[in-house]
């Protein structure tokens, strides 16, 4: 019974924290996200991750420095405290966030190889000029131009883009897609996958739409960064992508980044700005503002509190009164 108080008591931490957490990043969002407007698209995108990730780092860090220590360490093994049914409920409710965020990141895999294997199969390579990458030509009765996979990604396109774009539009829309890989989304959208799955509830969806539109927004502006025409050459492959994509058809990519989405915001709007992004002063401007913060710092602040809280055995001690107060409350 020991083991098994402490692992449901560890597991209903982790929810409760997160869940906590998670709510508070969106009522933060809510309350900030009119006045970030000024900042520039990346570091807009790092605040939404950030805040996005937050809760699920904050309730891991929470439990593993202080719940797990101070139960170990200070719960003696014949305390006779049983696992109530409520206690059980929210460890159950916990471990099934898990198994699904475990089981959908695993199908995710799994579809998203078997998908480009399938694509590879039937697909010609092809090179563009001026673009390095490994450029994959398929048949698809969407137009797909899209990066594919996490670790090992590859750019796929269907022959009715390549038949629809000038050249240096698709060399612009290459570009963009680019962009998405040089900002690792996809290991985004996998990580954001996780954390919306853990919490079980619909919490945050506002975030991961915010995310979405974002990250689209952030690959526009990267190709726009090559040079005036581009961008409007970007704006012209929108376009024309929009006008043939088969009615009521979406993409189905498991992870993948295409350069329309239905979450990837009004493609008007995206125009617009591309048109504004030509005049290299609105670019410019939107490179202002971005906070670069390295990460070991963050992870040298973090492993300085834990080295901190672990060498004050008082904080364990008052950590392991908050647990025998909690497992009480809810007896």
């Amino acid at each position: 019974m020991y083991y098994l108080l402490g692992i449901s008591i560890t597991l209903a931490f982790l929810l409760i924290v997160n869940m906590t957490a998670a709510v508070v990043a969106s009522l933060v969002w809510r309350a900030i996200s009119g006045m970030v407007g000024d900042l520039s698209v990346g570091t807009r995108s790092k605040i939404i991750f950030g805040l996005r990730t937050l809760p699920i780092v904050a309730a891991l860090i929470f439990v593993l420095a202080f719940i797990v220590p101070a139960y170990l360490l200070h719960e003696p093994e014949d305390s006779g405290e049983i696992v109530s049914a409520k206690l059980a409920l929210i460890a159950i409710l916990c471990a099934t966030g898990v198994t699904i965020a475990t089981f959908r990141v695993l199908q995710t895999w799994l579809s998203t190889r078997s998908l480009m294997r399938n694509w590879l199969t039937g697909s010609t390579q092809i090179g563009i000029g001026g673009v390095d990458l490994p450029i994959h030509q398929i048949s698809h009765q969407f137009p797909v131009l899209a990066v594919v996979g996490v670790f090992r990604p590859r750019i796929f396109v269907a022959e009715t883009v390549l038949a629809a774009l000038s050249e240096n539009e698709l060399r612009a829309a290459i570009a963009h897609e680019y962009g998405h890989l040089r900002g690792r989304d996809n290991l985004k959208r996998t990580i954001l996958r996780i954390c919306r799955d853990l919490v079980i509830f619909p919490i945050g969806e506002g975030l991961d739409l915010a995310w979405a539109q974002t990250a689209e927004i952030e690959a526009d502006e990267f190709a726009a960064r090559e040079g005036n025409r581009k961008a409007l050459d970007l704006a012209s492959a929108i376009v024309k992508i929009s006008r043939i994509v088969p009615l009521g058809s979406t993409p189905t990519l498991p992870v993948g980044a295409y350069i329309i989405t239905e979450r990837g915001g009004d493609l008007s709007s995206r125009v617009t700005r591309l048109l504004s992004l030509s005049d290299r002063t609105a670019l410019r401007a939107s490179r202002r503002g971005v906070l670069a913060v390295p990460p070991y710092v963050w992870s040298i602040g973090v492993g300085l509190l834990i080295a901190l809280h672990l060498a004050d055995q008082r904080l364990l001690l008052t950590t392991h009164e908050a647990i025998e107060h909690f497992v009480w409350i809810i007896q």
